[in-house]
């Protein structure tokens, strides 16, 4: 299933990076998520192409109806971005890879951070894949908005937390 999310960052490029490699405001947002960050890690220099890897705990209470019927004891969710160079504007390409621990699941997808003027503009597009017989299809169709709200609560995070740090 394919997800696509856009949202506006109303601070410039450098900022938003700043902020989405804080392992704070991560905590934050995976608690605002209904999950908890167990560790994020970052390999690589910030200002060329890097690295960062975050896992993530969810318990099944927070997972769609059909979801619950596969997984009883929640998930771990691991996340790598591979972060291109800035570009001469500060815009960011990411790559990113993202696997579900225990579970026959993944997404793999792109995220964009495009700088205009003193915003950042972050598009995301992601495609889940689920190979669970009979299920499979019907738990990544689930899954979609939930995915798209996750994508989305990041940008819309980012706005406060950066109004109020």
């Amino acid at each position: 299933m394919a997800v696509s999310a856009q949202q506006t960052v109303n601070a410039p490029v450098d900022k938003v990076v700043a902020t989405f490699l804080d392992e704070s405001f991560n905590r934050h947002v995976a608690e605002r998520a209904g999950a908890t960050l167990a560790s994020q890690t970052v390999d690589g220099d910030p200002s060329g192409p890097f690295t960062v890897t975050t896992v993530r705990k969810m318990g099944s209470e927070k997972l769609p109806d059909i979801a619950k019927k596969v997984i009883k004891d929640g998930l771990t969710i691991t996340q790598v971005d591979s972060w291109d160079a800035p570009e001469a504007d500060g815009s960011r390409s990411i790559r990113t890879e993202i696997t579900v621990g225990g579970l026959p699941a993944s997404g793999q997808g792109s995220q964009r951070l495009t700088a205009s003027g003193d915003k950042t503009d972050v598009a995301v597009e992601m495609t889940l894949t689920t190979k669970i017989p009979i299920l499979g299809a019907k738990i990544s169709a689930a899954a979609e908005p939930y995915v798209g709200k996750a994508l989305s609560l990041q940008a819309r995070e980012a706005n406060a937390w950066i109004a109020s740090h």
